[in-house]
């Protein structure tokens, strides 16, 4: 898999079959302009989040993955319509004239920072992104414990003190991806499929326990993002080309990771 290149929003055309990566500044403040293009479901979802912060992160969050779409698709971000699955994964409405939307998309967010992945031609697909900020101070062996697959808890046992922050949040970042892609959420459980997360090897899905699914059929890659947080990405088919840029309203943050 060719890596992945940072580029200014400036320089995206739409191109079939390449997983895009959109990082969002949720820091910023949000507008009305934001607050215009979002339906009244979404503003009801947003308006019962009780930390304020985190109420303004779901506007800006929902507002620029809307813009983005609206990109590829050359329409009104308004005219946008999403239906959700069982789990709540979301999907855009099929338009009654031209069909199922030509692509499939992914949002995350966590701390200041979103992420939308977009595979434009390749509406099959399944994608799962994810982004998390690390917080230091976690019993990270307890939560593996609970939450890792028993062959993915032997590899955490083994590592040095120092090396579990990164290694948790590489194999958690790894793990959402695919249940996002998946679309079940935590109904599929956490310890039924295993994916890598040695520092030095491929990302990739070792087994999975799921019907009619097997780990061959999966791609994994640790995406991009600023210091303090992990992020991964998780989808079926063939490898991909991936590309990285800020949305159009996110100015380039500080260090990465």
């Amino acid at each position: 898999m060719p890596p992945t290149r940072t580029q200014p929003a400036e320089a995206f055309t739409r191109r079939p079959g390449v997983l895009d990566l959109w990082e969002i500044d949720l820091a910023r403040p949000i507008s009305e302009s934001d607050r215009d293009l979002l339906s009244d479901e979404e503003t009801a979802k947003a308006d019962r989040i009780i930390i304020e912060s985190k109420r303004r992160q779901s506007y800006r969050a929902r507002a620029e993955l809307r813009r983005l779409l609206a990109r590829y698709l050359d329409t009104d971000p308004r005219a946008l319509c999403f239906s959700y699955g069982e789990h709540g994964k979301p999907a855009l409405v099929a338009d009654p004239e031209q069909g199922p939307a030509p692509l499939c998309f992914n949002l995350s967010h966590s701390g200041t920072v979103g992420l939308v992945g977009v595979i434009y031609e390749r509406p099959q697909l399944r994608l799962g992104v994810d982004v998390e900020e690390a917080r230091p101070g976690r019993e990270f062996a307890s939560i593996a414990e609970s939450f890792f697959a028993p062959d993915e808890v032997e590899v955490f046992r083994r590592l040095p003190s120092t090396e579990e922050p990164a290694a948790f949040y590489r194999a958690w970042t790894r793990k959402e991806a695919y249940l996002k892609a998946i679309g079940t959420g935590l109904s599929f459980s956490s310890t039924a499929f295993s994916i890598s997360y040695g520092r030095d090897e491929p990302a990739q899905l070792l087994r999975t326990e799921r019907a009619g699914d097997a780990a061959h059929r999966w791609r994994m890659a640790d995406l991009p993002c600023p210091a303090g947080y992990a992020a991964a990405a998780c989808w079926d088919g063939e490898a991909l080309e991936l590309r990285h840029f800020f949305a159009p309203a996110s100015a380039p943050p500080g260090p990465r990771s």
